[in-house]
């Protein structure tokens, strides 16, 4: 019986965080179609892909192990408060506005990296259950294969938080050229007036 316990308390962790991932997913495709800034849209499409072969992924993890159906109020209880912002979190960003300038970007990368930070945290909590092991010995389970796919996922996850940080510098460079471009046209005007 302990058994089955803990067989669903892990399928349940992989099936809530699958449904964070789409969450994610969803939020960074929907970045990505209001930017207007071309070096960065690919690099949020890249992130949107990625979260949702994770999701895809933690899904079927989750199946092979046992048929579990999780719930937004179940998940919440499973994985914490923590997951319930998460996720309302990258509702509400996707629903602001038709269009995303590179400042209100810029806004939402410290926001999306400490996303990503936790979806990384998640993972590892997961990935050092004391169910997980107590799982695969009860159980004859060979979880070795699960436990790679979770470490390939923490590696994405600390990727995606590399790959925001190099579209907040994209956006920084292209605001201080701008800057730089305001004072010299300021510094010519004034120039041209003598």
């Amino acid at each position: 019986m302990a058994l089955n316990k803990a067989k669903k308390k892990i399928a349940q962790y992989l099936r809530c965080s699958s449904i964070l991932e789409e969450n994610v997913a969803t939020a960074y495709k929907s970045f990505a179609n209001k930017t207007e800034n071309s070096l960065i849209k690919p690099l949020l499409l890249f992130i949107s892909y990625d979260s949702l072969k994770h999701s895809k992924t933690l899904r079927k993890l989750s199946q092979n192990i046992t048929k579990t159906e999780s719930t937004t109020e179940q998940c919440e209880i499973i994985l914490g408060k923590a997951w319930k912002n998460a996720v309302t979190q990258a509702h509400r960003e996707m629903l602001k506005k038709e269009r995303i300038t590179d400042q209100e970007l810029a806004s939402l990368i410290d926001k999306m990296i400490n996303l990503e930070s936790f979806l990384g945290e998640e993972y590892l909590m997961i990935l050092q259950l004391k169910t997980l092991e107590l799982a695969a010995k009860d159980s004859k389970m060979d979880l070795t294969g699960t436990k790679k796919i979770l470490e390939w996922i923490i590696e994405d996850e600390k990727r995606h938080e590399l790959i925001l940080e190099r579209i907040k510098i994209i956006i920084t460079k292209k605001k201080q050229g701008q800057q730089n471009w305001a004072a010299r046209s300021e510094a010519f005007l004034q120039a041209s007036a003598l």
